[in-house]
């Protein structure tokens, strides 16, 4: 580090005392902030996932209180942060505009009026049909985006990095070791009688797959860093001999994952069984790529049947019973679909209002969606997003995971930054994209924080071609 010259954005020239004096208060700063960010991770899981709308409230304030108090110190020491957002350019103007529609959703427009499927119509003042849910969703919008940014400035140092996602693992494994232990000791949710899915491991989540989601995303992370040891023991000269201690971490990591997928079993959910092998399969087939260890490809897939197996014997009985009932749910669930599309064409442009379909869906719903039901989620988080923001601008999300799950391949496959950070991201946008095709748990605060943990260290492991980024790995 001593011969290390960076040049400011004003083109002078900063010598290394000058690092040496900074870099320590930033580096203690960043050290404070991630565990304060990990604490969200940490515990918005536990009041039934942080759904209801104080929860959500509470974590809206605090991660502001963070932020704020982060940029303070920061502008104090006349030091910038150390991931700069102009790198993620596209990214953040896609957040923009979305944010920009949610808050035009809540200014009063004259003339607006909401379409009926008898052609008829109702006049609002605003373009939003619930001026209140759409203010939350514009709430938790830019929380999210704040934390987003907090765990990029924190995460580009690799050691710290490495630290945040071990501490998430095991965050994860906590909670699954709690979930089998409510189910086994009376099939509880914080120590209170359950009112739904009886039978299933639903940790401090009331919906099982919304806890198969969060299980499945600790799944994923396991595998890649498993997978990032074979990498690493690959990249070794063959006189350079093993890692110290690998396979002891290897077997570890191996265990770990393996629990975490008799967990999803034990939740019984069909659609988080499955988008958390796929992720998997994205993990080993990256890894194969990598390490060019066709070896470890046999032995992954062995390893994941036979772990698939064994889960399924002892803890698929619930699984096997609701495969039984796939085709009745399957046509419930497309008539749905199909009601939501409708829904979707009578604002095809403007949407509803965000956080509004739970109030627009009966104005389409008719048998065989149970007209004696309340939905108040579409259980498709991209017709969830259409219904409410429009085909547009619901849109833009869409395009922004997928455009970070296009640098997150490239990356991987051209071994471009921190390749476990980078595999473990694009695995997890894969499980989630997945399962989001038939459920809303990346509509569940707790499940959003973790995904943007995930997706936001990544993006720290970038490269990013920069003459700051060796003494910004430091801090």
């Amino acid at each position: 580090m001593s011969e290390i010259q960076i040049t400011s954005s004003s083109g002078r020239r900063t010598g290394t005392s000058q690092d040496a004096r900074t870099g320590k208060g930033q580096r203690r700063l960043n050290t404070v902030v991630s565990w304060l960010l990990l604490f969200v991770v940490a515990l918005a899981p536990l009041p039934f996932a942080s759904v209801r709308p104080a929860f959500s409230g509470l974590w809206a304030a605090y991660i502001g209180l963070v932020g704020l108090a982060y940029f303070v110190m920061l502008m104090l020491r006349g030091e910038r942060p150390r991931f700069d957002l102009a790198r993620l350019r596209v990214l953040t103007l896609l957040f923009g505009l979305t944010s920009a529609t949610l808050l035009l959703q809540l200014v009063p427009i004259p003339g607006v009026s909401v379409p009926l499927p008898d052609g008829g119509s109702i006049a609002i003042p605003q373009l939003t049909i619930a001026p209140g849910m759409t203010a939350l969703m514009l709430c938790r919008q830019l929380s999210y985006g704040l934390f987003a940014i907090l765990v990029m400035q924190v995460c580009v140092n690799d050691n710290r990095r490495s630290q945040v996602l071990g501490t998430i693992l095991v965050v994860v494994v906590v909670y699954g070791l709690y979930g089998m232990f409510a189910l086994q000791s009376g099939d509880t949710i914080l120590g209170m009688p359950k009112w739904a899915y009886f039978g299933a491991a639903t940790g401090p989540m009331v919906n099982r797959n919304s806890f198969a989601t969060f299980e499945g995303m600790g799944a994923v992370l396991a595998l890649s860093m498993l997978a990032s040891r074979i990498v690493n023991q690959a990249d070794r000269h063959k006189d350079d001999g093993r890692i110290a201690n690998n396979f002891s971490a290897i077997l570890l990591l191996a265990v770990t994952y393996a629990f975490l997928l008799v967990v999803i079993i034990s939740t019984q959910s069909r659609m988080g069984l499955a988008a958390t092998l796929i992720g998997s399969v994205v993990v080993v087939l990256l890894t194969l790529s990598a390490a060019r260890n066709f070896r470890f490809g046999g032995y992954a897939i062995l390893g994941l049947l036979l772990v698939l197996a064994a889960g399924l014997v002892l803890f698929g009985g619930g699984v096997f019973e609701r495969l039984g009932s796939l085709e009745s749910s399957g046509e419930v669930r497309g008539e749905l679909y199909r009601q939501t599309w409708d829904l979707i064409m009578l604002r095809p442009l403007t949407g509803f209002g965000g956080g509004t379909f739970e109030l627009a869906f009966p104005l389409v719903q008719h048998a065989p969606v149970s007209p004696d039901m309340v939905w108040e989620k579409a259980h498709n988080t991209y017709l969830a997003l259409w219904a409410e923001l429009g085909l547009v601008v619901g849109s833009l999300p869409i395009i922004a995971v997928a455009i970070i799950a296009f640098w997150f391949l490239r990356n991987a496959i051209t071994r471009r930054g921190s390749w476990r950070a980078q595999v473990a991201g694009l695995a997890v946008i894969i499980q989630c994209g997945v399962h989001s095709l038939a459920d809303f748990s990346l509509e569940i605060p707790a499940n959003t924080f973790l995904f943007i943990a995930l997706i936001a260290a990544g993006l720290a492991a970038m490269p990013e071609g920069s003459r700051r980024r060796k003494a910004d790995d430091a801090r």
